[in-house]
């Protein structure tokens, strides 16, 4: 709330009042209590709170006019934290007043709370300290991780190692001066790195999986 409102004070001072805030699927009444006393304390009227795949699908039907069938789309959503998964189901309906509109309906929404990018970040982290902690200049000193200022210089270059593994095969990870001025350098391959996510990429399929299953539908069924 804070960085929402400060980021365009000058233009929405005065002007912005009322907002729909955007939450997790899985926010308890006291973390929706929470959002609620943050946005008054940030001078916001809340005119709803909504799920953010509802969020999601609401916008992606709004240009929709399926008039031939149904149509069930998933969305599939693994931000820095956590992993959401909603079906929706689009239609065209006629109104009362006789005109087709386009509905939404939300067939199904699963979620997991501790499947995010920062489980992949704690493995690239994992795998550099390790190589750290084993070169010859390091034997018999501390843990790497011990360290604070060296753990998060290993998570932002953990960011930089994700993109770059992305679209190649390896690459040649150097951190100068890691601690104690000693510079970890060495090659990663982006096959090792999966090998060490095995766990996590076995987790990927299950809220999608489970989405289905609530939804009464086939992988087949959706468009």
């Amino acid at each position: 709330m804070k960085y929402g409102r400060t980021l365009s004070e000058k233009q929405a001072e005065g002007f912005v009042r009322d907002c729909v805030i955007t939450i997790p699927s899985y926010f308890t009444r006291e973390q929706r209590l929470m959002m609620q006393q943050a946005a008054d304390m940030a001078g916001l009227t809340v005119l709803q709170m909504v799920h953010e795949n509802v969020a999601a699908a609401t916008y992606f039907g709004l240009e929709r006019m399926d008039k031939d069938k149904p149509v069930h789309i998933m969305f599939y959503n693994m931000g820095g934290q956590d992993t959401e998964v909603a079906i929706a189901k689009y239609s065209a309906v006629t109104n009362e007043k006789k005109k087709t509109v386009e509905m939404v309906e939300i067939l199904s929404e699963t979620w997991d709370k501790t499947l995010g990018g920062g489980e992949f970040d704690d493995v690239l982290v994992n795998i550099m300290a390790d190589e750290f902690n084993n070169m010859k200049e390091r034997k018999g000193k501390d843990d790497v991780r011990k360290n604070i200022r060296a753990v998060k210089r290993l998570y932002k270059e953990a960011s930089k190692v994700k993109d770059t593994l992305s679209a190649n095969k390896n690459m040649i990870i150097k951190v100068p001066e890691l601690l104690d001025y000693v510079t970890l350098k060495f090659t990663l391959e982006r096959t090792f790195f999966e090998d060490k996510c095995e766990s996590l990429f076995n987790r990927v399929a299950a809220p999608a999986q489970e989405a289905l299953k609530k939804a009464g539908l086939k992988a087949s069924d959706i468009d």
